[in-house]
């Protein structure tokens, strides 16, 4: 196979003739145990490293990761598929590779690669929101904590690693030349449909899912939109515990929720909040190592 790209917790290469599994000039995505993250208190005797899929810096490994995350990937490709929902999914191949369509990204070439600090845009991620919480309520900390709201969907630039992610406006996206208006309306649209499943999954499960995110491209073949990358237990919060009032509210937000204000920095924190491997656990994603 013809290595395409080395990730963080990813490997992607093209299939060829020779290497007589079928589906020539599709891709395998194949799934690492290293985790992104961030570390708290670094150098110091207090340090301890955070695993966090939101952040771009490779942290550590978690033996079995890969197991799981190719499991729930497949898992929640193919519900959707089942759904109407277009993905690049094609099929599981073994424990740690799936087989994929190629896609086209919604990127932008570097135009001023003379210039220090400039880069390239290599895709946007898709975020889906159902409560204030995160980064979220701290763009906005005059709403309650993780008080409901309907399905609010955002779109963002990748961030270089050790750089924040950057929201896009619709009409930067168009400007930009990133998006078209009716690429941005549908590609909203469809994401609204996916929490609502996804939110159905996990609510069989007695979980409540908080928000997540997918990212997007276009089928190389026909330029249809669809939902690409991975979609691993990591991408999602969900939280256990979560009784609704009649306005969608949970009722034991004050035992749970914790925020912090210093220095100009808040911070929030749900003590009911389920890890990835908690998640990954309900749902039967596992392997014979611990994560």
């Amino acid at each position: 196979m013809k290595s395409i790209y080395v990730g963080k917790t990813k490997d992607v290469f093209e299939i060829e003739e020779k290497d007589s599994i079928g589906h020539i000039g599709k891709f395998v995505m194949v799934f690492k145990d290293t985790a992104t993250g961030y570390v708290i208190d670094k150098s110091k005797p207090t340090e301890r490293v955070v695993f966090d899929s939101g952040y771009d810096t490779v942290v550590g490994r978690i033996p079995g990761k890969g197991i799981v995350d190719c499991q729930s990937t497949a898992y929640f490709f193919s519900l959707l598929e089942e759904k109407g929902i277009p993905t690049h999914f094609v099929e599981k191949l073994d424990d740690r590779r799936i087989i994929v369509e190629p896609a086209m990204l919604f990127s932008l070439k570097n135009e001023a690669e003379d210039f220090e600090g400039s880069a390239n845009l290599n895709n946007l991620e898709v975020v889906f929101r159902r409560n204030y919480y995160g980064s979220l309520w701290r763009r906005h900390p005059h709403k309650r904590p993780c008080s409901f709201l309907r399905t609010l969907v955002e779109i963002y630039s990748k961030g270089l690693p050790n750089e924040p992610d950057i929201l896009m406006r619709d009409d930067t996206l168009v400007e930009m030349g990133i998006m078209k208006l009716e690429e941005i309306e549908e590609v909203k649209k469809m994401t609204k449909e996916i929490a609502d499943i996804l939110s159905g999954e996990f609510a069989k499960r007695k979980l409540h899912l908080i928000d997540g995110k997918i990212e997007v491209g276009k089928r190389k073949s026909d330029g249809k939109v669809m939902v690409i990358d991975e979609i691993s237990t990591s991408v999602f919060r969900a939280c256990k515990g979560f009784v609704l009032d009649e306005r969608g509210n949970c009722i034991n937000y004050k035992g749970c929720i914790e925020t912090t204000y210093n220095n100009g920095k808040r911070t929030i924190r749900a003590k009911n909040l389920s890890t990835p491997s908690q998640i990954a656990e309900i749902f039967g994603f596992m392997c014979d190592q611990k994560r």
